[in-house]
């Protein structure tokens, strides 16, 4: 004698079992059209952070401030960070003059501060531009 399988009944009547499965299909159609189900929320975390460019203003800074904790005060007066791009840190000078003193008498050793300070932010190399409008505070 072979056993049929008695269905469960949940307690609700045949049109809405149907109507909910109808429901779950077109559910899981949806789902499937816009990639799927749950996400977590680090990649969307990651993209909101980037459009608003919220790691950059971070990473600035704490450039800036180690970047005056490498130099004098008299010479962070008269500088500020641009940029780091390709690990090259960048810096505006407000005049040629210092540009000369840094590049040839203190490049090495402010390098050598920051990378001792964050060796996790790898800068090879500083470039100095002149900008004659940066104010000298």
């Amino acid at each position: 004698m072979g056993k049929k399988k008695k269905k469960k009944r949940s307690g609700i009547d045949h049109e809405t079992e149907e109507m909910l499965r109808l429901v779950m299909v077109r559910r899981r159609k949806e789902l499937s059209i816009r990639g799927g189900g749950p996400t977590g929320i680090g990649n969307p975390l990651r993209e909101v952070i980037a459009r608003r460019k919220i790691g950059r203003l971070l990473q600035s800074q704490e450039l800036d401030r180690l970047w005056n904790d490498a130099v004098e005060p008299q010479i962070a007066e008269q500088t500020k960070v641009v940029s780091l791009r390709n690990r090259v840190l960048m810096i505006n000078v407000s005049d040629s003059v210092l540009i000369s003193e840094l590049a040839n008498f203190h490049k090495q050793q402010i390098l050598k501060t920051i990378q001792q300070k964050r060796p996790d932010i790898e800068i090879k190399n500083i470039k100095f531009k002149l900008n004659a409008g940066l104010k000298k505070k």
